[in-house]
């Protein structure tokens, strides 16, 4: 009993392991699990529709799981049946062989993670408005669970076998499950989800182009999450050093999540999300410039900018649009947008696309779509007030 009032008593700690465990799974994952399918004989074409068939499901029932939490008021027991499910579609992977089994676990596996993240977010942003601090330096927890992950796991499948991935992901998944448990069920001073303040978030027009726009954004990543780590496979890397390349991408994230308070003070949060976008376009471009390994590795720290800026400005972006009453439902929506409907697009096309174009072309195709992202969100930027530009606020009140 000491212990859990200790753990419940500080209440950081609890949001940073969770997010320390939560990217650890997608490090376990992210990096290696495409390997893993093409080292089982799935020919290009499944792998589209495998990596299609998780981002539908993520853009499907993250905003049923939203929704949920927002009308039930249990956020901490939504967070902990998915949590569970997760694991156990993760162990179950590990027997399972063929392109129809992995089809059906990786679409409830990605279903139950994909619903986890966004209710943690408004967890998160609701700590910080009672106890004060930053977004991004709780956040960058996740990128170093991420890190380990991608390093240990790395070196574990060099050494021994590709598919011990899955007991790991079993085992971190476990490990998060008490920590969900310590959360709090639900914030003070809420009231159910009415209809009228779903249908109001609906009508936010500065929500629904900043969707649009990340819908863009993400199709836009999808030969790159498709295909670079096998991309880099064949130019002869190991598994060690795939992990690295991913691991560069997210120490230099980490970077810009620690001083994401300083650079919102500078830029707002409407620059944030700009900057974000146009360094994507980059790093697509800079990415096929060369076969050198160290370079391609030293590019992926552009990652800092195109997740660590975009993403720590877009919860918050979203946070403040959203009313009290619908942000976990809000922060769904930008997951199903991005993870869910941007991505599932992107790999969809990258892998109808990717005999006849290759990757190179299709990354110079995603470089275009991440610039139209970008003119699509600066032109209607112009629309509506960046309230945290200049006052160094990382929360703001919908």
């Amino acid at each position: 009993m000491a212990i859990k009032r200790v753990f419940q008593a500080n209440s950081s700690w609890r949001i940073s392991a969770f997010y320390f465990l939560h990217f650890f799974g997608v490090g376990v994952t992210l990096p290696f699990l495409n390997i893993y399918y093409h080292s089982v004989g799935i020919t290009a074409l499944q792998l589209g529709w495998l990596n299609a068939a998780a981002r539908i499901s993520t853009s499907l029932v993250p905003p049923v799981a939203g929704v949920l939490a927002d009308r039930i008021h249990r956020s901490r027991e939504v967070l902990f049946f998915c949590v569970s499910l997760s694991a156990l579609v993760g162990l179950t992977l590990w027997w399972s062989r063929g392109f129809w089994a992995f089809l059906v676990l990786i679409s409830i596996y990605s279903a139950a993670r994909g619903a986890i993240g966004p209710i943690a977010e408004n967890i998160s942003l609701r700590q910080l408005e009672k106890s004060g601090g930053q977004y991004g330096r709780l956040r960058w927890w996740g990128s170093l669970g991420f890190i380990v992950a991608a390093l240990g796991v790395g070196k574990i499948i060099e050494m021994f076998s590709m598919d011990l991935m899955f007991p790991i992901l079993f085992i971190s998944a476990m490990a998060l499950l008490p920590v969900v448990a310590q959360f709090p069920s639900n914030w003070e001073n809420s009231r159910p989800l009415l209809k009228k303040d779903l249908e109001n978030l609906f009508r936010t027009r500065p929500l629904l182009h900043f969707y649009g726009s990340a819908t863009l954004m993400a199709v836009s990543a999808g030969p790159f999450g498709l295909y670079f780590s096998i991309y880099l496979r064949e130019l002869g890397m190991s598994a060690q050093l795939i992990g690295l390349a991913w691991t560069i991408g997210v120490v230099s994230e980490i970077f810009f999540l620690w001083f994401g308070g300083e650079i919102q003070k500078r830029i707002g949060l409407n620059g944030m999300i700009m900057a974000g976008i146009f360094a994507t376009a980059l790093r697509w471009e800079c990415t096929i410039l060369t076969t050198q390994w160290v370079a391609l590795i030293a590019i992926q720290a552009l990652h800092g900018i195109t997740f660590g800026v975009y993403h720590a400005a877009a919860v918050q972006f979203v946070d403040r649009w959203s009313a009290a009453t619908t942000k976990n439902t809000g922060q769904a929506l930008y997951v199903a947008a991005t993870f869910g409907i941007g991505s599932t697009a992107g790999v969809l096309l990258a892998g109808c696309f990717f005999s006849s174009l290759g990757f190179v072309r299709l990354m110079h195709v995603g470089a275009v779509l991440a610039l139209l992202s970008g003119g699509w969100f600066a032109v209607s930027a112009n629309f509506f007030p960046d309230e945290n530009a200049g006052n160094g606020q990382e929360l703001s009140k919908a």
